[in-house]
């Protein structure tokens, strides 16, 4: 054919070599297809500050690399109001409309997107808000690409990096209390490894479960008297009723830490945590946008977050009876004096 054309012999091989990888070029494409609307499925559990603002990095990592909404991409967000059935009715929702990509958002909800469309469907799912992917059953490794169609965005929490800093605030504590939602894998998980590092600091850990967040003023309440302080984890349900925790600790003297920074600025004396902002970022950058332009997830290896920050409230702390050590002042991203 190309003989027929005029064409050398070195150029027909050029050409052929180039048509044969058209196929592979289509998937490593650098920008969106000109002309294309993208379609994003993107749910969380519940709503709340930490999730909110990961959403919003999530959507600045997606303008950057140019799926604007408005322009070239629908943003389907839904919000299951705590609630995994509607989860999973959100999830199906998604599946029918065969969005270009399932953005899961949270264990409960990943967990469900999962379940739903492996098997099921070829639609990529490109998870985040997840911590210990391992722990929760999210993912079964995390050196080896799935060979599904799912990947993601995890979170390894800095749990030992957070009693470091609980201790050199209120040296001595000796019985620590928490809430969490049994219902949450991810704060199942969260809560072991928490336990797990209090024994291992000869600290005594009680556990207070909920179910959701109507029981979180009952949960605190009935901590009082009963330990020296109060650590919640990252769990949704708790995040929802952070007031409850903060009118129960403050009138009790109690201090208050935790292991979501967001929970700082609300009243709790300190945190460290990933980044919740630029988490959204890096997912988008570094698994949506990859997929989005052609990349197979079960080809991708899930990515863990890296960036962290520190942050500290003095005027809680001082509510308590304490004060933060000026290391830790001058080592915080953010510092809150209300």
């Amino acid at each position: 054919m190309f003989a027929t054309l005029g064409l050398s012999r070195r150029a027909a091989l050029a050409a052929a070599a180039i048509l044969a990888a058209a196929p592979a070029l289509a998937q490593q494409r650098t920008a969106p297809e000109l002309g294309r609307t993208y379609r994003i499925g993107y749910a969380q559990i519940v709503d709340h500050p930490a999730l909110n603002a990961t959403r919003q990095g999530f959507l600045d990592g997606l303008k950057a690399a140019g799926f604007e909404v408005g322009k070239n991409l629908v943003f389907d967000y839904q919000n299951a109001q705590g609630n995994p059935g509607t989860a999973r009715n959100i999830i199906e929702k998604f599946m029918a409309d065969k969005v270009d990509l399932l953005a899961p958002c949270t264990t409960p909800v990943v967990l469900a997107a999962l379940r739903l469309t492996q098997g099921k469907t070829d639609i990529p799912v490109a998870f985040g808000c997840v911590t210990n992917p391992i722990e929760t059953g999210v993912l079964k490794s995390l050196t080896a690409p799935t060979g599904t169609n799912v990947t993601g965005f995890y979170t390894i929490p800095p749990v030992k990096r957070n009693f470091d800093i609980f201790l050199a605030i209120k040296p001595g504590l000796k019985t620590i209390g928490t809430i969490y939602n049994s219902g949450e894998t991810n704060s199942q998980a969260l809560n072991k490894l928490s336990k797990a590092e209090a024994e291992k600091r000869g600290i005594k850990w009680v556990e207070v479960t909920v179910t959701s967040s109507a029981e979180i003023k009952n949960a605190a309440e009935s901590l009082i008297g009963k330990v020296d302080a109060i650590v919640t984890p990252q769990d949704n349900t708790v995040a929802s009723a952070y007031e409850a925790v903060i009118k129960a600790s403050r009138e009790a003297k109690i201090p208050w830490f935790s292991l979501d920074v967001l929970a700082v600025e609300r009243g709790a004396i300190a945190a460290v945590a990933q980044h919740q902002y630029q988490n959204g970022v890096d997912w988008a950058r570094k698994v949506a946008v990859p997929v989005l332009l052609g990349k197979k997830p079960g080809e991708l290896l899930a990515v863990e977050a890296e960036v962290f920050e520190v942050r500290v409230n003095t005027a809680a702390a001082k509510a308590s009876g304490l004060t933060i050590p000026e290391p830790i002042v001058k080592s915080a991203s953010k510092v809150f004096d209300k």
